[in-house]
């Protein structure tokens, strides 16, 4: 990673309903940068998913689609901003494109989450997983994530609501 790169890799850290894909976007918009959304490429992929085991299922598929798009922009003087955060998978792409990166970690409420994640079932939003979570696969889902140690070319930044 390069602390003095012209180039960011804006990366989302946060369980399910945190508002990853929502600063992400405002992110990209503000910054434009390269947006890259977890769940518009597995969307994308046109297969059934059905519930959280079939979106699991793809998701290596869609993050290595996702780093060569995400090594071309960079490539290409575009900063990258991703609706999801994979360690050591950062540190590869910000190695091969001489890039920094910011990781936005979220501490959200499983209260508010779950709303949030109640509200897009009943919307079913473009670009965004198309199955209906139930409160049981949400439960079962970890909220903790683990953040690298900090280092020179990683910044990060806490959200909180």
């Amino acid at each position: 990673m390069n602390p003095d790169s012209p180039l960011t890799i804006y990366a989302m850290v946060g369980p399910m309903g945190s508002g990853k894909t929502t600063l992400a976007l405002k992110i990209a918009k503000e910054q434009g940068a390269f947006f890259q959304s977890r769940d518009g490429t597995i969307k994308n992929f046109h297969e059934p998913i059905g519930d959280l085991q079939g979106y699991e299922r793809l998701m290596p598929k869609a993050l290595n689609l996702m780093f060569s798009k995400a090594l071309e922009a960079l490539k290409n003087g575009q900063s990258v901003v991703f609706d999801v955060g994979r360690w050591p998978w950062l540190m590869e792409l910000a190695d091969a494109a001489d890039a920094k990166i910011e990781i936005y970690y979220f501490e959200i409420s499983s209260e508010e989450r779950w709303r949030r994640v109640q509200k897009r079932n009943d919307e079913k939003p473009e670009n965004v997983y198309h199955w209906t979570m139930s409160k049981q696969e949400f439960d079962a889902q970890d909220p903790r994530r683990h953040l690298p140690d900090s280092r020179p070319g990683l910044k990060f930044v806490k959200v909180t609501e």
